[in-house]
């Protein structure tokens, strides 16, 4: 039995998922200055998130208490701010750096949607990043903008997914929706990351595969950095202690480095480029 199969059987493998809660809140700035490779601004239409991945560090760099990270701030007037901070700018704004633009409030809100409308007139380039298959509404804005599409796929383990994941789409849906992208000429790419400690190279091989035959020519890998008190807290979820000690034992004990290079090694194979995410 692999390292992964053992994992999934603690706790049955699942992360109960919160009930979604949104609530309104103010914009005081629309495009902060990004301190991400590449990027020039962020762009959060939200704050907090939905996907619940027990591995997110946003809350920790926010410094937003963990236990509130679901209850999902939307900022309604971010595309009329949006609209007069964009006057001069140039550059490439990354799009979901702390949040997700496509979680499940973005499909009623359409504050992700609105902002891409008020971008394209000025000619800025988007770099977004998403779990969800939602950002396909959008392929028509994304067709005349500059820039590219990433979709963060961790494996392609429904199991895996929903312990880690448990409000995000599953694995399947992001997939078909890199081949969406990819079939209608959007530049689009796959995020690994993070690289999950427990994987094993029948569960890499899969996940390579998987992802080439989506169409993309690059993938972009990202490495486990835990966050201080991030095991503890998915500790203290209900029947999720198995996953904490699980995850952080997979940690301690997995050689990074052999793993990165099995990816880097899978993606050279298939032919896709592998970079480094940041």
């Amino acid at each position: 039995m692999s390292t992964l199969d053992l994992f999934l059987e603690m706790e049955d493998g699942r992360a109960a998922p919160s009930v979604p809660r949104v609530r309104e809140v103010r914009t005081r700035v629309a495009l902060p200055a990004s301190r991400l490779p590449g990027l020039d601004y962020s762009l959060n239409p939200y704050v907090g998130c939905q996907h619940d991945c027990l591995y997110c560090y946003a809350p920790y760099v926010t410094k937003r208490p963990r236990g509130k990270w679901t209850e999902v701030l939307a900022r309604t007037d971010l595309p009329h701010v949006l609209s007069k901070e964009l006057r001069g700018k140039r550059g490439t704004i990354g799009l979901g750096t702390v949040t997700d633009p496509y979680q499940e409030a973005e499909r009623h809100l359409l504050l992700t949607r609105r902002c891409l409308i008020e971008i394209i007139p000025h000619g800025l380039a988007v770099s977004a990043l998403t779990k969800s298959d939602l950002v396909l509404r959008d392929i028509d804005l994304y067709k005349e903008l500059r820039g590219e599409v990433g979709i963060t796929v961790t494996s392609v383990s429904p199991e895996l997914s929903r312990a880690m994941e448990p409000g995000a789409p599953l694995p399947a849906r992001r997939l078909d929706a890199l081949r969406g992208l990819t079939e209608e000429g959007v530049n689009a790419y796959a995020l690994i990351g993070p690289l999950l400690p427990m994987l094993e190279e029948r569960d890499v091989i899969e996940l390579v595969d998987a992802l080439a035959a989506t169409g993309i020519e690059r993938a972009m890998l990202d490495r486990f950095r835990p966050r201080p008190g991030m095991f503890d807290d998915i500790r203290a979820r209900p029947a999720c202690k198995g996953l904490g000690d699980g995850l952080e034992r997979a940690h301690r004990e997995r050689d990074y480095s052999a793993l990165e290079a099995l990816v880097r090694r899978e993606c050279s194979r298939k032919g896709l480029r592998c970079v480094d995410a940041f």
